[in-house]
C-alpha cells in the first residue's frame, strides 16, 4: 500500500480487531480511518489504541457486520484475516468493492500450491475442535473466484505476497472508475 500512496487517503478497516492496522496507516499519513468489527471489546480496544496514539479525531471504530453494514466510501479498504471468518465471503467482498475508490487489500489463509491438500486437512481438524467449543470456524474460499469478482469490478491485482500460512493481496483500480 505504501507504494500506491497512503498519505491523505481515507481507510476502511473491515474486521478491524484491536485497531493496529488502522493506527499504523494513520501513522503513514492516512487522513482518516473507520473500523468495523463484530466484537464490542475489540472496538473498545481499537478506540483506546487510537486515543493513546493521538488519533482520536481521525479514527472511528464501531460494532458492525461489514458484510451487511452501510459502509462510507473510502479510498482504501483493508480486510486483515477477515474473509476466512465468514462462511459466505461474497457479501463481504461486494460491500468492500462498493465502498472502495482505489484499493482493496486483504489477507487470507495460504490455500494454494503444493501444501494445499495438507493445509486443507489441517483446517478441517481445527474446525472440528472449534465447532465442538462453539467458536467461530475458519473458512477457505476459492481464490480464483475472489480474483474474478475483483477483476470484474475494475480492480487489478497489483501485488501478492505470502508467508507459510497467509497470502497478502493488494488490488487497485484507477480513481473515478467505480
Amino acid at each position: 500500500m505504501r507504494d500506491e500512496g497512503i498519505p491523505e487517503r481515507s481507510v476502511e478497516d473491515l474486521g478491524c480487531g484491536s485497531g493496529g492496522f488502522s493506527v499504523e496507516l494513520l501513522r503513514e499519513g492516512a487522513s482518516t480511518t473507520v473500523g468495523f468489527d463484530l466484537a464490542p471489546n475489540m472496538i473498545q480496544s481499537a478506540t483506546q489504541l487510537a486515543l493513546l496514539n493521538g488519533f482520536g479525531a481521525t479514527a472511528k471504530f464501531q460494532v458492525g457486520n461489514a458484510a451487511t453494514a452501510e459502509l462510507p466510501p473510502s479510498d482504501i479498504v483493508i480486510m486483515d484475516k477477515v474473509l476466512c471468518c465468514y462462511s459466505d465471503w461474497q457479501p463481504l467482498l461486494k460491500n468492500a468493492i462498493a465502498t472502495s475508490r482505489t484499493m482493496i487489500g486483504f489477507i487470507v489463509p495460504r490455500d494454494e500450491g503444493i501444501a494445499k491438500p495438507a493445509f486443507r486437512v489441517g483446517v478441517r481438524i481445527v474446525n472440528y475442535f472449534a465447532r465442538r467449543k462453539g467458536k467461530i470456524l475458519f473458512y477457505l474460499h476459492p481464490l480464483d473466484r475472489i480474483d474474478k469478482t475483483l477483476r470484474s469490478s475494475g480492480f487489478t491485482l497489483k501485488k501478492k505476497q505470502g508467508s507459510r500460512l497467509w497470502l497478502v493481496f493488494l488490488y487497485t483500480r484507477p480513481e473515478g472508475s467505480r
